[in-house]
């Protein structure tokens, strides 16, 4: 809502429009009187309103699967609408989680680039410089309403876990630590850019990808036989695709095939025949030890 304040507000300075999308998982005790606030708000603003409702039912990998629901049901009102690109109101914060949840996973060298501030499905995250604290304050001094998730007090689930007992900490310790990684992962995500771009230069048209049909194909012989090298093809691979990124563990799956065999990673199926390697979306959810 604060940032949906603040895009407001830039408007006549920089020129967009705007379409506010809602996203009404239905999984929340309060998820129809959060609908009623952000249309009524919207209503005051004079903007264009778009409502999505999902039908999640509670089983394995839920947060997962209501992510990916709720990016698929956004870029239905992006097309719809004809809207250049869609903002979320990621934070500072939830970069710092996000950094510390995916290192303490183990993940590949990408980990610490985070949340990313534009990805290649047109979604980006202006506010990721900028604090919960920051943003909350910015609320106030606007005279913004906002609801609380209940769900985000929940120390059982892992992230809240972090975001409520071990980031406080950290804070405690190292004054100003959720900034510091939140420009940590900036720093990540230059550089791995500038390897993104290297990757491309090197590959030249040999990578083909349809991000229409979510595959992307690549004879055996063009990809590098270091090990390293053909793990930093895969993650530009999934960013290509706009999937998750995969982790070490993922990688090392699907480097043991040699040239030929199939591999599920979180979003992604790889399949080699030993001449042709594809790689096609599929919503799956993550197989054990795989990512």
């Amino acid at each position: 809502m604060a940032a949906l304040a603040l895009l407001d507000l830039l408007r006549p300075s920089l020129g967009h429009e705007l379409v506010v999308a809602h996203v009404d998982h239905g999984l929340q005790s309060n998820h129809a009187e959060t609908a009623e606030l952000v249309a009524a708000e919207v209503e005051r603003r004079g903007l264009s309103f778009a409502i999505r409702h999902l039908a999640l039912q509670p089983a394995a990998d839920l947060e997962a699967r209501a992510r990916t629901a709720r990016y698929r049901a956004l870029q239905a009102v992006r097309t719809e609408m004809a809207a250049d690109c869609i903002v979320t109101a990621h934070h500072a914060d939830d970069q710092a989680e996000t950094v510390l949840l995916r290192l303490a996973r183990g993940a590949g060298p990408d980990a610490r680039a985070g949340v990313r501030r534009a990805r290649e499905d047109a979604i980006v995250r202006p506010f990721l410089s900028v604090t919960r604290a920051q943003l909350a304050q910015c609320a106030q001094g606007l005279q913004v309403p906002w609801l609380a998730d209940p769900s985000n007090a929940d120390t059982r689930l892992t992230r809240n876990h972090v975001r409520h007992l071990v980031l406080p900490v950290l804070e405690q310790a190292i004054p100003g630590a959720a900034g510091g990684l939140s420009r940590s992962a900036a720093l990540a995500a230059a550089h791995e850019g500038a390897l993104a771009v290297w990757i491309d230069r090197a590959l030249g048209d040999r990578l083909h990808v349809n991000v229409a049909a979510g595959v992307a194909t690549i004879l055996a012989a063009d990809l590098p036989t270091q090990p390293a090298a053909r793990s930093a093809f895969l993650q530009r691979v999934c960013q290509r695709l706009a999937v998750p990124a995969p982790s070490q563990r993922a990688a090392q799956q699907w480097l043991a095939l040699g040239d030929r065999g199939e591999a599920r990673l979180h979003g992604l199926t790889v399949v080699g025949n030993g001449i042709l390697w594809q790689f096609f979306v599929k919503n799956v959810a993550r197989p054990p030890l795989a990512d």
